[in-house]
């Protein structure tokens, strides 16, 4: 009896443990402020006092960069005369996770802010969201512009190239306006073995920024509000530039320039010669401004051959659930051959959902294969899609492979995304309410965040509950028995 009841307790234990170690892990992380360091469990963000608090820096729990040594700034532009933002004082708010800058430049007030966000990518708060308010404190008009620029470096390299979603990989300095500005970009260092992924988002829609250059350092360290770019040189020293042009404000108004930047992720397979990788903007989604249907969500997958002989009819395909379709009908593409030491072959694949009646939790499952090595295992990527008031419930199955209306083949030195650009959804909290299964097709199938799926976790308290229970009823079951 006693050996019993001790073994029921050390399982009870370990369940609650277990219960308790889940919600902590989808719980907010609490930060810590050392000097102008703002830091939990993932990330660092740190601002330069040498010039009262005038740069920014972020590196990784590990200390790796993620941007480089507190060069990363912002600049104004008022009524055409542009200049770097000297901030006169800054406070670090660990209840809110913000640091918040102060300045006034030109007859405006403009409060900068770095605050420390969910990620629905990755499901933890390791993403800086960056805001820049400016406003009209004159009592006349005045023409208001913007510049957040972002030095990035991943780990030891400061000329870290990106891939940007409808771009594919960008190694020269490139400038995109209007249409062309990207929703996201990734930079990292390896697709066959990742150990630094990077993402930035932009807002959709009218917050989105005029232009957007992926550009070189020591031409964005400059006063201009819009830097010149050599799109014939190369990107050395690698630098982002968000940038909203000048506009009217009357008094009293303001101009918000937002964007986010954070660590990402890649899953690959584990295939040896054909390595697959995929990852997403974002983690749900977002709502439209009218809230009648959702802002659409970028995919990018990522092929190479990592073998030692050249393979034939390469083949990516999304397998999508009911309700998710890509907004040109293609769920496939197809490459003739890619050679043993092409490099990595981009495809960006915007998703757009149907209006549901619930809260969804869904997978798109990304799958390759080639003549010479079969199918490899497949990337599973969750999705959330929140419930829209009056729309239907859509019946939930498992993920189908969709026929395309169309199937895409392109020579594998073809390492050009043309895929159309959609708006995606931006950066939210992190959620835990993702419940995929576990396998798929018959072979295990990981997240997101590179770990295996088993199902939604049962709130610790529920789970203590009904051990309690269940312990007290075997006890007095055994004690009346040998009574």
């Amino acid at each position: 009896m006693n050996t019993l009841l001790k073994k029921i307790g050390v399982s009870a234990a370990a369940f609650v443990l277990a219960a308790s170690s889940t919600a902590m892990a989808v719980s907010a992380e609490e930060v810590t402020v050392d000097g102008k360091h703002m830091k939990n469990g993932n990330i660092d963000v740190f601002v330069n006092s040498t010039y009262s608090a005038s740069k920014f820096a972020l590196s990784d729990s590990q200390g790796q960069h993620l941007l480089y040594d507190c060069t990363s700034r912002f600049i104004s532009s008022v009524d055409g005369n542009a200049g770097h933002l000297y901030f006169s004082d800054c406070d670090l708010d660990e209840s809110t996770k913000t640091i918040t800058l102060n300045v006034q430049y030109n007859n405006t007030d403009t409060t900068a802010t770095l605050r420390i966000v969910g990620n629905t990518v990755t499901g933890k708060e390791d993403t800086v969201e960056i805001t820049m308010v400016t406003k009209n404190s004159d009592t006349v008009d005045h023409s208001v512009g913007s510049r957040i620029m972002l030095d990035t470096m991943l780990g030891d390299n400061d000329r870290a190239p990106y891939r940007v979603t409808g771009i594919g990989e960008v190694t020269t300095r490139i400038q995109c306006s209007g249409s062309e500005v990207p929703l996201s970009y990734n930079t990292f260092d390896s697709l066959t073995n990742p150990k630094i992924v990077t993402a930035g988002t932009f807002l959709p829609g009218n917050a989105k920024p005029d232009i957007v250059q992926f550009t070189n350092y020591f031409i964005s360290d400059s006063y201009e509000l819009i830097p010149e770019v050599d799109t014939s040189r190369e990107l050395d020293d690698s630098t982002v530039n968000a940038i909203w042009k000048e506009r009217t404000l009357a008094p009293g108004q303001s101009l918000t320039c937002r964007t986010y930047y954070g660590l990402s992720a890649i899953d690959v397979s584990a295939n040896t010669e054909l390595a697959l990788g995929a990852n997403k903007s974002a983690g749900t989604f977002a709502v439209n401004e009218e809230g009648t249907g959702y802002e659409n969500v970028s995919v990018m997958s990522f092929l190479q051959n990592t073998g030692l002989f050249d393979l034939s009819n390469v083949e990516v395909t999304l397998q999508l659930p009911n309700g998710v379709k890509t907004s040109d009908g293609v769920t496939s593409k197809n490459y003739e051959s890619l050679a043993t030491g092409s490099g990595v072959v981009q495809d960006s694949w915007v998703l757009t959902a149907e209006p549901s009646g619930s809260e969804r939790n869904v997978k798109v499952i990304v799958k390759a294969k080639s003549d010479q090595t079969g199918e490899v295992e497949p990337v599973q990527l969750s999705f959330v899609i929140p419930a829209i008031e009056g729309a239907d419930e859509i019946i939930e199955t498992e993920p189908t492979t969709v026929a395309p209306t169309e199937t895409t083949t392109v020579p594998a030195t073809d390492n050009v995304d043309n895929s159309e650009t959609k708006p995606v959804a931006t950066p939210e909290e992190a959620t835990s309410k993702s419940t995929p299964d576990s396998t798929t097709g018959g072979k295990t199938a990981t997240d997101n965040n590179g770990t295996v799926q088993t199902g939604a976790a049962l709130p610790s308290a529920i789970i203590l509950a009904v051990l309690i229970i269940a312990t007290s009823a075997l006890y007095f079951y055994y004690r009346k028995k040998q009574n």
